[in-house]
Parts: structure tokens; sequence; C-alpha cells
């Protein structure tokens, strides 16, 4: 690892066309992650611990990272500078390992639409968190894009259903964590997204991750034994498909999308959800949920209108 001065950089703003490709990066990744409810029931079923779930999930997906780097020649590309070490450490210990063990408990103790609830708190964390901490826009469009989006997610997990909002208070805080350390990723990742390859961020971010996820396994890992191979191959799936490359295309779309932009278009993930749930579960889509879906897509396409980024002092100057 180097340390190398910070240096003034001055980006051209993105264009149209790499606001659309950040758009689909995110917006892939927010698909995958769609269906990581469903899978994560079916192992739930078999007897696996959510910390062993976690923990192989980061485990398998660092070392995924690192083959691909390996592969492809990018090994050296780990070498960085000592001001990205320190924005990697918090987005591994937070963004990765605290929000795997909050969101997948949560899943466990609740509904899948409830958890889902929860999580998506995270584009009102980011938004404010990105005008406090990035000095991004804050307008009209941001908020009318929030409300959009929390207003179709309100609709397509059922929320006008107050059963199914009934959970514990240790269930409702770890929701609301889930969706703060989901968020947090955006704000961590986002200073060195333009310095560095994804697959280099992401390669850190699970291997930190993955220290704290094996320590708050150990005590459950007994669970991954003499699974079937289905189960074996699903763990598999989760590590390598829905963790390196689902963090790879969002890592990916962090470089043309501000922070706050990409966690709004995120928030498709729960339509992806309703529909899984509908082809795999024979789940209803209710006219409540189709309308909730056409309020999510509407405000993940507003999140794509490019806000002013300016800063407040230089607001006052």
């Amino acid at each position: 690892m180097q340390d190398e001065p910070i240096k003034a950089t001055h980006t051209e703003p993105p264009s149209s066309k790499d606001i659309l490709i950040g758009f689909l990066t995110v917006g892939a990744a927010a698909s995958i992650w769609g269906t990581l409810g469903f899978f994560a029931k079916i192992l739930y079923a078999e007897g696996v611990s959510f910390e062993a779930l976690v923990a192989v999930r980061a485990l398998v997906g660092w070392a995924a990272m690192l083959l691909f780097l390996l592969l492809t020649g990018g090994v050296s590309s780990l070498r960085i500078a000592r001001r990205d070490f320190l924005f990697l450490v918090p987005l591994g210990l937070v963004g990765v390992g605290a929000f795997y063990l909050l969101y997948f408990f949560t899943v466990r103790e609740s509904t899948v639409g409830t958890a889902a609830i929860l999580l998506y708190s995270s584009p009102a964390f980011v938004v404010v968190l990105a005008w406090i901490f990035l000095k991004e826009s804050l307008g009209f469009l941001r908020i009318l894009a929030l409300g959009l989006t929390f207003g179709g997610i309100f609709l397509v997990v059922g929320g006008y259903d107050l059963s199914t909002l009934e959970v514990s208070p240790l269930v409702l805080a770890t929701g609301l964590l889930s969706g703060l350390t989901y968020g947090l990723y955006s704000i961590f990742g986002k200073p060195v997204a333009r310095r560095l390859e994804p697959a280099v961020i992401l390669s850190y971010a699970l291997g930190i991750g993955a220290v704290l996820l094996v320590l708050a396994a150990l005590p459950t890992l007994y669970t991954l034994a003499g699974l079937s191979w289905g189960s074996y191959a699903l763990l598999l799936m989760l590590a390598v498909v829905h963790t390196a490359l689902a963090f790879g295309l969002y890592t990916a779309g962090l470089r043309r999308l501000d922070a706050g932009q990409a966690a709004i278009v995120a928030s498709i993930e729960p339509v992806v959800a309703g529909a899984a749930g509908a082809a795999l579960l024979g789940e209803d889509l209710t006219p409540p949920k189709l309308a909730g879906a056409v309020l999510v897509l509407a405000g993940a396409a507003l999140a794509q209108v490019r806000l002013r980024k300016t800063s407040r002092g230089e607001e006052a100057a």
C-alpha cells in the first residue's frame, strides 16, 4: 500500500450516456438483489443460520473477486493509496459486514416484505448523508423522486396492510439500521469510485467485511454441514452472482451517478422481489402492487435527472 498526496481534481460532468449506463448497472444489481430474500428463506428452511449464510456469501465472493483480478492481470492494482484505505475499511466493516448481518437477521425474523420496507429507508439516509458529507444537491426533484419511491415501495410491499408492519422493537431497529448501513456503502464508496476499479474496491470491501462476518458466524458454522448439493450450489450462487457480480455492478454505477441517485435507482429491488414472488411463489400481483411498481420506476427515472452539485460554501460566495 502506498501513500499519495491528495490532489485537487476536476472531473467533467458525466454525459447522458454515462448516466444511462450508471442507471442500467445499478438497476441490474438491484434486480439481482431482489431475489435474495427468496433464496435466503430456502436456506433457512434447510437449517442454515443467517450468520453462516452471510459469512459464506462474503468469503466466497471475496475469493471470486481475487480470482477475477488474477485472471485479468489486475492483482497489482490492489496496491492502493492510504487515503483510499481509510474509506475502504469502513466500507467493508459497515457497508458489507454490518449490513449483511442486520438485513439477513431482519429477513429471518420477519417477512421479506417487512424487511424490504425497513431496508428501503436507505434512500432517505443516503440523500441526507450525501448532502451533508458529499455536498450533493438536495432540491425539489430529488425530494419528489424520494416521495415517489417511498410511496411505490409502500404499495409494492403491502404497507397499507398494517399487519405487515407489526414487528418487534428489535426487528424494527435492525431493519432501519440495515437501511442505514446499506446507504453508507454509497457514502463510503463514492469517494474512491472514480479512482479505483470496481473489482479492487469490492475485493477490499468483501475481504474486510468477511473478517467480521466469519468471526460472527463461528458459533453457528456447524449449520453448513450435511446440506444437499443443491443447497451448496445455492450458497455458491449467492456468493458469486448476488455478491461479487451485483456489488461490482453497483460500484461501477457509482462512478457515473451520485450517491443519492444510485440509492434511489436501486429502489427497484422490491419491484423485482414482488415479481419474483408472483412467478416463483404464486403470490398475487394486486392493483396496488402494480401501481407501486410504476411509482418506484418513475422515482428511479426521475433520479436520473442531473442536479447541479454545488457546495454550500459556493452558494455563499
